[in-house]
């Protein structure tokens, strides 16, 4: 059955869609619907990019704008999706999410229709989309929850993919694993290196640290990681690369998301996830931004190898096997994407034996 995927939380999400497209639909290419809501070092402006934020799109129909690889942000917004529209072996449609679920559902639909999809995949990596609002650790819900019910609200049939459970560092990989239990979730094929051989070489450049790590899962790698600008770790296991899915509507049902069925408006959508769950992304990457807009972002060079080495050091002795290459170029002030592209070129050439994409081993591989 030819199937639409829809990336619960934007770039990362997609890379992971299209990973997966060989497995939900082989005969087919892929199709991916996604948000522009990048991090701070691709896009220095909080919240999610809008159609009118882009030049050269390329408008398929009403309410179907594809990313093509010369579309371009309009400065000072960026965007990691023309050149992944280039890079991924898909399709790329926007999810503009400035009239709430009402037309985020509308453009689905219509996406669907216009490429003869019978149902919908939405893809979440690491699994905070099924939340319940107040769980510890979760920072980042609007985008997952908006996709949601969205997807709900077309009427078509939608399942929820879980994928990498816990690898966003938000909620556990334990509690993850018991709620899709309840709610009857479905294991599909797991991930393997032939379904990450379609997009591994994007994770030299991106900086997707969720998608990148379950990459890294898929090839085999395991061992506790260290992640973000906090130092948080998380675990690579057999577990990591599984995949299960749930209908939404069930899944929605036990969400946030069922509380913006109706919501018309993306300011709507965040006070509703703000008074549900205490949390507000947008505000929170407008705090951010603030603080790093005066810092100059540094592009790695070899002077920088001695830090890199201290850094795995100082991992190693707290336990972790791994850093992911995200948390070593916040560390190095590599902020921008430019900057971050730098590091895994720096590693590649220079510490062989430690970097792979996503991830640098804190000792040397045997």
């Amino acid at each position: 059955m030819p199937t639409l995927i829809v990336a619960a939380g934007g770039g990362g999400d997609a890379i992971t869609g299209a990973a997966l497209a060989g497995q939900l639909d082989p005969a087919a290419q892929a199709v991916v619907m996604t948000y522009s809501w990048d991090r701070l070092m691709v896009d220095p402006l909080p919240g999610p990019r809008v159609a009118g934020h882009f030049d050269g799109l390329n408008e398929l129909a009403a309410g179907v704008v594809e990313i093509v690889a010369s579309t371009r942000p309009v400065p000072p917004a960026g965007s990691s999706l023309p050149r992944l529209a280039a890079e991924l072996p898909a399709r790329l449609v926007l999810l503009d999410p400035s009239t709430g679920t009402a037309g985020l559902s509308e453009q689905i639909r219509a996406t669907a229709a216009y490429f003869h999809l019978d149902d919908i995949a939405l893809i979440d990596v690491g699994g905070d989309a099924i939340t319940t609002g107040s769980d510890p650790g979760l920072r980042s819900p609007l985008a997952d929850q908006l996709a949601l019910a969205a997807c709900v609200r077309t009427g078509i049939p939608a399942y929820l993919l879980i994928a990498g459970a816990g690898l966003d560092g938000e909620l556990r990989e334990d509690v993850i694993t018991e709620r899709l239990a309840h709610l009857d979730a479905e294991f599909l094929p797991a991930l393997t290196g032939s379904d990450i051989d379609r997009v591994r070489h994007v994770f030299h450049w991106h900086p997707s640290e969720a998608s990148g790590l379950l990459a890294a899962a898929a090839n085999g790698r395991r061992g506790l990681v260290e992640v973000r600008d906090a130092g948080d770790q998380v675990a690579l296991t057999d577990a990591t690369t599984a995949i299960r899915a749930v209908e939404a509507k069930r899944a929605a049902a036990t969400t946030p998301a069922r509380l913006l069925i109706e919501c018309a408006t993306l300011d709507e959508a965040e006070q509703i996830i703000h008074d549900a769950t205490g949390i507000s992304e947008i505000q929170y990457e407008g705090r951010k931004a603030a603080r790093l807009g005066g810092r100059r972002a540094e592009e790695p060079t070899a002077d920088d190898l001695g830090t890199v080495d201290s850094h795995a050091a100082a991992a190693r002795e707290r336990g972790a096997d791994f850093i992911s290459t995200r948390r070593l170029a916040e560390l190095l002030g590599a902020t921008t994407l430019n900057a971050f592209a730098a590091l895994p070129e720096l590693l590649a050439t220079s510490r062989p034996d430690h970097y792979e994409p996503s991830v640098y081993r804190t000792t040397a591989r045997p």
